[in-house]
């Protein structure tokens, strides 16, 4: 009786390097409320989401946005399945800055108003930080948390997961 050689597996799927990454990327507008777009930009090792919320379903009229700005950026080596059933990677970074500014006259008084994120001075186009404020739906992240997410690219298609949507390369 003989040894005999296990048969393993091995994924031999190289990673997507977060080089693969650098550029700007764009999502459409959302088909229902809140209508949004999002602009995400990676640059070293540094990632910006830009959101704007609109009026209506043609996004066109810009009401408010809200950006998150992520240093640190460090992605995973080995392959997973993503809740959306592609394969991606995980992604770590560290919170910059989580801003919010009011683009119209009336979304600065309806924040003022409802006392946004615990904040009453909003100001037409004018940035107020929300990072550690709960504006909701629950307390935003501090500055320099640790925050992880997962992504997946396919061609010039990128998904990550906490958004639940996928942006599109821009040349």
């Amino acid at each position: 009786m003989g040894l005999e050689d296990e048969e393993s597996t091995v994924d031999t799927t190289p990673p997507v390097p977060l080089t693969a990454l650098y550029g700007t990327w764009n999502s459409s507008c959302t088909s229902g409320s809140p209508y949004q777009t999002e602009t995400l930009q990676v640059v070293g090792f540094d990632l910006t989401l830009d959101s704007i919320t609109f009026d209506e379903s043609s996004c066109s009229s810009a009401r408010y946005s809200v950006r998150r700005n992520y240093s640190n950026l460090v992605g995973g080596s080995s392959p997973l399945i993503l809740p959306n059933g592609s394969v991606g990677y995980t992604m770590n970074s560290r919170l910059k800055e989580f801003s919010v500014t009011p683009l119209t006259s009336e979304a600065t008084e309806t924040m003022n108003n409802t006392v946004y994120c615990g904040i009453a001075s909003w100001q037409d186009n004018q940035s107020s930080s929300v990072a550690g404020r709960n504006c909701g739906s629950g307390t935003n992240p501090v500055l320099n948390a640790l925050v992880k997410d997962m992504y997946s690219l396919v061609g010039t298609v990128l998904y990550i997961d906490s958004s639940k949507k996928s942006y599109q390369k821009q040349p």
